[in-house]
């Protein structure tokens, strides 16, 4: 037995000294590569560039000391999914989180402009706003985004999830900062490359937690895009939806009818609703087969986390929130008061 003790304190000193020497090498690796060298070294960071590829650059300029450190450091501080194309403008004497703020903040804008994705896009308006803000050719971004075979090699999410046959629900809705003159295909590439540091860094992880797929996620993510209007309610109305798929109730969503529709109504009639298409949801249970929209991160965020709630119904109330109620006599009631 003491030789035993004796065997764990030598295996915890020896523990200790390796935990102090390498965050004593991250440290050191994090500071300046010469804090007294405030020569200017311009580099461009491509559209696309992954955390990896940007070590690369940094590290092949001398500006970091250690790439695998650098990407840690990035991932655990959250620098990650913020980093941005363009031109910019370094010294050995920074050390690498000024170098991360520099490459989120100071970009050289003379060579980038910005686009703009806003959420609840079906494919082919998220398409037009791509064509009108980059003036590029509008029928050859919807044969690119209608075809996920094209791209499912170069992207986990794709490679992961083979059943995805179109781009409708990953491209992810954001403002975005590229390079000017970029084609149609190198613009779609750009946008997946960032849905795809989304997956890694926060879909992934709290999929662990879903009784949905990966694609069942995206698409009931994409249904309460159009039902919640009030951001603080999508979890909750995330939870109303689970909570009939649950019971094998239909969802009775208006959203999936609009889109079966092809046109947006506020209040459907009966004949709306009996519409024949499988994105029917008052005929189907079930979600529909495919995402309706590109949902934004509030509501993929509302549905990877969302309320534990007993509620089976919801009700607009006219002012952009919602009657939620557990029965359906507190529905009826409800409609009574707000439908009337």
């Amino acid at each position: 037995m003491k030789k035993f003790i004796i065997f764990l304190v030598v295996v915890a000193i020896i523990a200790f000294g390796v935990y102090m020497l390498v965050n004593g090498y991250i440290d050191k690796s994090l500071n300046a590569v010469d804090v007294n060298d405030t020569t200017q070294v311009k580099i461009e960071i491509p559209s696309g560039s992954s955390t990896n590829s940007i070590a690369e650059i940094l590290y092949s300029n001398n500006l970091i000391q250690d790439k695998s450190v650098f990407k840690y450091f990035a991932k655990k501080e959250g620098y990650d999914v913020k980093l941005k194309a363009g031109v910019f403008t370094l010294s050995k004497s920074m050390n690498v989180e000024e170098i991360l703020n520099a490459l989120i903040n100071k970009a050289s804008f003379d060579n980038t402009v910005n686009l703009t994705i806003i959420e609840g896009l079906i494919l082919e308006d998220t398409a037009k706003a791509i064509s009108d803000q980059l003036s590029l050719d509008y029928n050859k971004l919807v044969e690119l985004m209608k075809n996920a075979d094209y791209f499912r090699d170069k992207y986990q999410f794709l490679t992961d999830n083979k059943e995805i046959e179109d781009l409708q629900g990953y491209l992810l809705p954001e403002t975005y900062n590229m390079y000017k003159g970029l084609n149609e295909e190198e613009v779609i590439d750009f946008l997946l490359t960032q849905f795809e540091k989304y997956y890694e860094s926060t879909i992934l992880p709290a999929m662990a937690n879903s009784e949905l797929t990966f694609k069942e996620m995206i698409t009931l993510a994409s249904i309460v895009e159009k039902e919640a209007v009030r951001k603080e309610e999508r979890s909750t109305i995330a939870g109303v939806f689970l909570n009939r798929l649950k019971v094998d109730m239909m969802l009775q969503s208006c959203a999936t009818v609009n889109y079966a529709r092809g046109e947006w109504k506020e209040r459907l009639t009966n004949e709306d609703i009996a519409i024949d298409s499988p994105y029917n949801t008052y005929i189907n249970v079930g979600l529909p087969p495919t995402p309706i929209n590109s949902p934004g991160k509030a509501s993929i965020d509302a549905c990877l986390n969302p309320e534990n709630t007993e509620y089976l119904y919801f009700l607009a109330k006219g002012d952009g929130s919602h009657y939620f109620s557990k029965t359906y006599d507190e529905h009826l009631a409800a409609k009574e008061k707000y439908l009337d």
